[in-house]
């Protein structure tokens, strides 16, 4: 039986990977898609711009509760950030942003059930019950300019060739004008939890282009930052951050 990948609950419906209005607002074209990379192999690509990509992993009881309600709290500042109304990020914001997000990324690993996914059950469950984003899990959300589509992209980096040290996965996922990167790190049992992991990221104006908004270092944070992400070469530049010596 197939099993809800946020409880263990029955899979009993046929849910959308991207939420309908974002659909709705953002008609993509045939040239935008939807990647995944591991180990330097692309797993597989889904065409976004004919019909809604379906899930079967998901419940009725997650789909129409703690989602729908997360759905609920992000839309509207979404919705500012099209708008151009909004010029500043609380901590609830940031919050909001970053739950979001994440969740978006865990859905999206379902996309392609035949590989293993990056993100644990536990850590899916805490999502579902808790609100809480799993350890070692930065994100950072960015303006777009001339990017009228829906964009995702994973990929995998390890610390070592042998893929027995240090593993992140990255999700850089974009929506008309604003781009989120999920930064998620698996270290060795050996690595205290209380160690923070350290990575290095391609030269690039990051600091002027990018704000982090988990874990939330400051209270406020104005928006827009100074620079955008330039149509899909910025976000294919976004999504190479982390490939350094690849």
């Amino acid at each position: 039986m197939r099993t809800c990948m946020f409880c263990s609950n029955k899979a009993s419906t046929k849910e959308d990977a991207w939420p309908k209005w974002l659909v709705e607002r953002f008609p993509t074209s045939n040239t935008s898609y939807m990647e995944a990379e591991r180990a330097g192999k692309t797993l597989g690509s889904w065409r976004t711009g004919k019909r809604p990509l379906l899930l079967k992993w998901l419940c009725k009881s997650c789909n129409n509760g703690w989602m729908s309600k997360l759905e609920s709290k992000a839309k509207p500042v979404l919705e500012s950030i099209f708008c151009n109304t909004l010029n500043e990020l609380t901590s609830l914001t940031q919050l909001t942003l970053a739950s979001w997000s994440v969740k978006t990324a865990m859905v999206l690993e379902a996309l392609d059930p035949r590989r293993s996914w990056f993100y644990s059950d536990d850590e899916r469950h805490s999502m579902r019950n808790l609100q809480a984003l799993p350890p070692r899990t930065s994100v950072w959300i960015a303006t777009c300019v001339s990017q009228p589509n829906l964009y995702s992209s994973a990929k995998d980096h390890w610390s070592t060739p042998a893929k027995d040290g240090c593993h992140a996965y990255v999700t850089t996922m974009a929506f008309g004008s604003i781009a989120f990167q999920v930064v998620s790190i698996k270290t060795s049992a050996v690595i205290p939890a209380n160690v923070q992991v350290t990575y290095d990221v391609a030269e690039g104006p990051w600091d002027e282009t990018l704000v982090q908004v988990w874990p939330i270092a400051q209270e406020s944070i104005a928006w827009p930052p100074k620079y955008g992400l330039n149509s899909e070469i910025g976000l294919e530049a976004l999504t190479e951050r982390l490939s350094v010596g690849a």
